[in-house]
């Protein structure tokens, strides 16, 4: 489906208001995308709609034809050495991840996400490790979007960095009357957002969070974190065309040029 025929459909859904789908992995920007998209865009943002915003997206089939709800869909995504590192994070604090111990066990183990560790009944998937699942994940995407379905990346760190361009991007995907102007001012949110859902609407800011902060996404500072060790055993698991449907073509290149001594040395001193 060519991107500019798909706002015309998008008018032609039962209650006549136009809608977005946004998908990725979590840690990945779905809640920023939701604040921007509906807040500058006056979109409403679908999550959880029929099937999981972080779940590998499924073959819906009708007869022959794949359905995907009827929704456009903006795929959210970090790169996978930031992505994984914040996994990482969230493994320890006992989400939706099940809890792990050093990093460079949590890379190579198998990898287990649910919609709800605490409550019963919910779906779970488990991966050969955490750069399985980014990969699975992306290459559905990418692979939707090939069907023709109406499927737009969208990168965090540009969001984060450049949001008056990436709503741009976004609103002349959606095919809006008027486009979104790239040289307009866009305020962030002064906190992280929490996670949301389409039942509990959670994603606003509070004093209690931490400060929303753009630079916690920047490739530099997650390599010295992780270590330029454990960043490639991330990156021998990735496949370069997922990487590249995401935006990311020559990513590789750039977290060479961007390790710098810290990095090197995390891979030295021991591991975390």
């Amino acid at each position: 489906m060519d991107v500019s025929t798909v706002g015309g459909s998008l008018k032609q859904f039962g209650d006549g208001a136009v809608r977005v789908r946004v998908m990725g992995t979590p840690r990945s920007g779905t809640n920023l995308a939701k604040y921007l998209v509906e807040r500058y865009l006056k979109v409403p943002v679908v999550f959880d709609e029929g099937f999981w915003k972080h779940g590998i997206f499924p073959a819906l089939m009708s007869g022959r034809d794949l359905q995907y709800g009827e929704l456009p869909i903006v795929v959210m995504s970090k790169d996978p050495v930031t992505q994984l590192l914040s996994w990482y994070r969230l493994a320890r604090n006992d989400g939706i991840f099940k809890p792990s111990g050093y990093l460079s066990s949590f890379l190579t183990g198998p990898f287990e996400i649910r919609q709800d560790f605490t409550e019963p009944k919910q779906m779970e998937y488990r991966y050969r490790n955490p750069s399985d699942y980014w990969n699975q994940f992306y290459f559905a995407m990418e692979a939707l979007r090939r069907t023709g379905a109406p499927v737009h990346f969208v990168c965090y760190e540009e969001l984060a960095s450049f949001p008056a361009s990436s709503l741009n991007s976004i609103s002349r995907f959606l095919d809006l009357s008027s486009p979104f102007d790239a040289g307009s001012a866009v305020a962030m949110p002064q906190h992280a957002l929490g996670a949301s859902n389409d039942i509990d609407q959670a994603g606003s800011s509070t004093e209690n969070q931490t400060p929303f902060d753009p630079a916690r996404a920047e490739l530099a500072s997650a390599l010295a974190r992780i270590g330029w060790r454990n960043a490639m055993t991330i990156l021998r698991d990735i496949d370069d065309d997922v990487m590249s449907a995401t935006g990311r073509a020559g990513f590789r290149k750039m977290c060479r040029d961007a390790a710098g001594p810290a990095a090197m040395l995390r891979s030295l001193v021991g591991f975390w």
